[in-house]
């Protein structure tokens, strides 16, 4: 399928302009705008309006641009259009302002650019570079409240505390899948080696202002671009049970007795993140490096489902009493190759995936997800050899296909896991850089 476009120079950048009844043909719009931005490291945006699609490309050779454009489009040809379903919605209800303000006891500092005199000259500079300060020391002080917020949470819950390493061996992320699902977003270590000669040619390129990438080495680690693999390592080629330390994810079993299934266990877990994100994508909401909270949970089948939804009307919950709007919808993973297309829709379809998306004042571009709530089935478990006794499920079967004779059943797991940055980021946007506007609840955590 040739797809029929217009290409026009704007300054130094080539526009190339795509009719939408002409990558309508390709599916899902949101998802093929997002593979846009892989055809080449060059383009520097993806728009839409009512009539086309826009590329803004900095490079010189459109003509395979264009030509990455129409294979894109073929392989997507098609398929249908992904079903994303909202679930829960606060937008424009008036409940969350006056909540807010209920929550808070003062009112916003926030003020707009608008409202800011534009000819104030160095006392401007002044008050900016003073609004840029505080919002430094503001991030930091919500994040240090709101990572205690969901640590307190996850204890009520049941789950152990963890703290892993921020980089992760390349077995883990092979095991995982996550290399061969998201290449995009890897960030592998280099590293120099441990040799005299090495040492001395560091030193030598140094004087000579000449690069050192030629003198790294693969390391066989990676920055973690999650935090809940280091969970299904440290569980590997085991059998269920809670964490010594923990308590029953479910409040069910009492000692001796014959369960019912597997016990749910559950950890909790904060670190950096780190995904390679293309230049063009990045923002206040989509950056390289970022915090993520996750609290994991490993046992039966319905166990997981209902412990996922638990978690979810929690944070719901908590997302209204911080004041803030947003909706729940249907969400798949990132897939990047367009063979991996069903397996988005299956996401989707499964509802294996949920997104609460922070969207202030209704519709928005802006719109940007601050917690994913997701349910894996067996695969996870499987691919780590996390099992459970098959006596454990009776006759029901539910927690996944029995494997070799005294291996056990595989079993299932979930990750709920909160985007610390991008709650931090909500909060601002909603109460200002002022401890004094923030809402109670964080405050009890400063």
């Amino acid at each position: 399928m040739e797809v029929e476009r217009g290409v026009e120079k704007a300054g130094d950048r080539m526009l190339i302009r795509v009719p939408l009844d002409k990558v309508g043909q390709a599916g899902d719009l949101v998802q093929l705008m997002e593979k846009i931005y892989y055809l080449s490291d060059r383009i520097t945006n993806v728009s839409r309006d009512e009539a086309a699609l826009t590329i803004e490309y900095g490079g010189s050779d459109e003509e395979e641009v264009v030509r990455r454009l129409d294979a894109l489009c073929a392989s997507l040809a098609g398929r249908r259009k992904l079903p994303y379903r909202k679930v829960k919605d606060n937008r424009g209800d008036g409940r969350t302002a006056g909540h807010a303000q209920a929550q808070t006891g003062a009112s916003s500092s926030r003020q707009p650019d608008s409202e800011r005199s534009e000819g104030s000259g160095g006392s401007d500079r002044t008050e900016r570079t003073e609004h840029s300060e505080s919002a430094k020391e503001a991030h930091v002080l919500l994040e240090q409240a709101l990572v205690r917020l969901l640590r307190s949470r996850a204890h009520a819950y049941g789950a152990a505390l963890r703290r892993y390493p921020a980089m992760m061996p390349e077995s883990v992320l092979q095991k995982s899948g996550y290399i061969r699902n998201f290449p995009q977003n890897v960030y592998a270590v280099g590293e120099f080696r441990h040799q005299f000669d090495t040492m001395q040619e560091i030193r030598a390129r140094l004087e000579d202002n000449a690069p050192l990438h030629e003198l790294l080495q693969p390391s066989g680690m990676y920055l973690q671009p999650c935090v809940c693999y280091h969970v299904y390592e440290e569980r590997s080629g085991t059998r269920s049970g809670s964490p010594a330390g923990n308590g029953s994810g479910n409040g069910s079993g009492t000692a001796g007795a014959v369960s019912s299934g597997p016990q749910l266990a559950l950890y909790s877990a904060y670190g950096p993140c780190f995904r390679h994100e293309h230049a063009s994508r990045m923002d206040d909401s989509r950056l390289r490096e970022f915090g993520m909270f996750e609290i994991v949970y490993i046992g039966g089948a319905q166990d997981v489902r209902d412990m996922r939804q638990k978690l979810l009307e929690d944070t719901w919950r908590l997302f209204g009493q911080l004041g803030l709007e947003g909706y729940v919808e249907t969400a798949s993973d990132p897939f990047f190759l367009p063979e991996d297309t069903d397996r988005r829709l299956f996401q989707l379809a499964a509802e294996s995936k949920f997104e609460l998306r922070f969207a202030p004042g209704g519709e928005s571009a802006s719109d940007y997800a601050v917690t994913s709530f997701n349910v894996c089935g067996d695969v996870l478990c499987k691919a780590f050899g996390i099992t459970g006794e098959p006596a454990e499920y009776g006759d029901s079967g539910e927690a996944g296909e029995t494997g070799e004779t005294g291996k056990g059943v595989s079993l299932h797991s979930g990750c709920t896991a909160f985007g610390v940055d991008r709650w931090v980021q909500a909060l601002a946007e909603t109460h200002g850089y002022e401890a004094g506007s923030w809402p109670q609840l964080i405050r009890e955590h400063l």
